[in-house]
């Protein structure tokens, strides 16, 4: 008769670390994440060495430092990095901006890295868009590795995956990556490999990155926005002793002039007084016999 035989203590330590590991639950993960604000995968390690004990699991985590990232997020974040990538030959850019506390750590390799492994997981994703108030699991570890790392805070603040489908995409970052600029020209019939097309692509990007503009032309501002500039008009006007006629005319000419300043076809071009931004780009698209428009841009700004 064959007897079987005890477990080796190897075994036995085995048999129970599967058994805690089974033992730990999502909701478990959870909680001890809602205490500790650490990641999740650091969670569920902690559950695991302190055998699904909670408050010893919060302790275990404090001792490692990765349980202190709650305390650090209400820290202003008014340095960072903004980083842009293009891929299917300058077909589409990708743009990322991560926020810390200071310069010293923004200019750190570490953080350099961590923001290109951030760009690399973001472009995974196949999403155009990400905010921070979507931020997925995974970016978000990371983030949370940061903080315990380096004892600042860090902050995702926005991911974006512009795509020119007919037409010429322009990058720009400025002023040690604290200020990126994508923008897409379209042109029909497309003249993006001409040296002059990619030159104003350039100059229209250092015009956003210079006077950040807030909508493309005014079709994009919501009628609520005029008519509150309107009001703000009258009221100035109101004991001018002009007739309405006249006032209304006056109010026109400086709501012009708010386009002037917050719409990008609007504006001066800042290489040549004089020459508003859509005059330049009709100008251009002439001169290579193209119809060319501005489809859209976007811009980051650290501490904006």
């Amino acid at each position: 008769m064959i007897r079987g035989c005890e477990p080796s203590a190897a075994a036995r330590a085995m048999i129970e670390k599967e058994t805690q590991m089974a033992a730990i639950t999502p909701v478990m993960i959870k909680e001890l994440r809602e205490k500790t604000q650490a990641g999740m995968v650091d969670c569920k390690n902690a559950l695991q060495e302190t055998g699904g004990d909670m408050e010893q699991a919060v302790d275990f985590l404090r001792k490692k430092g990765l349980a202190s990232a709650n305390k650090r997020l209400d820290r202003e974040v008014k340095e960072g990095l903004v980083v842009i990538e293009t891929a299917d030959n300058g077909k589409t850019a990708y743009m990322i901006q991560v926020n810390c506390e200071t310069d010293f750590v923004a200019k750190n390799d570490d953080f350099k890295k961590l923001v290109g492994e951030i760009l690399k997981q973001a472009i995974a994703t196949g999403k155009d868009k990400i905010t921070k108030d979507e931020l997925p699991a995974e970016l978000d570890e990371l983030i949370k590795g940061q903080i315990a790392k380096t004892g600042e805070n860090t902050q995702f603040g926005g991911f974006v995956k512009v795509t020119a489908k007919s037409g010429l995409l322009s990058t720009y970052v400025h002023l040690n990556n604290k200020i990126g600029v994508v923008l897409e020209l379209e042109s029909n019939p497309d003249v993006s490999s001409n040296a002059d097309i990619q030159t104003l692509g350039k100059d229209i990007c250092l015009q956003i990155a210079a006077m950040n503009p807030q909508y493309l032309d005014s079709s994009e501002i919501a009628e609520d926005v005029k008519e509150r500039e309107k009001a703000i008009y009258r009221e100035q006007m109101k004991d001018s002793g002009k007739p309405a006629p006249v006032v209304e005319k006056i109010i026109e000419g400086k709501l012009g002039k708010f386009y002037s300043d917050v719409c990008l076809v609007d504006q001066e071009f800042i290489k040549e007084s004089g020459k508003k931004i859509s005059a330049l780009v009709k100008e251009k698209g002439a001169a290579v016999k193209s119809d060319i428009s501005i489809k859209k841009f976007i811009r980051f700004q650290i501490g904006a």
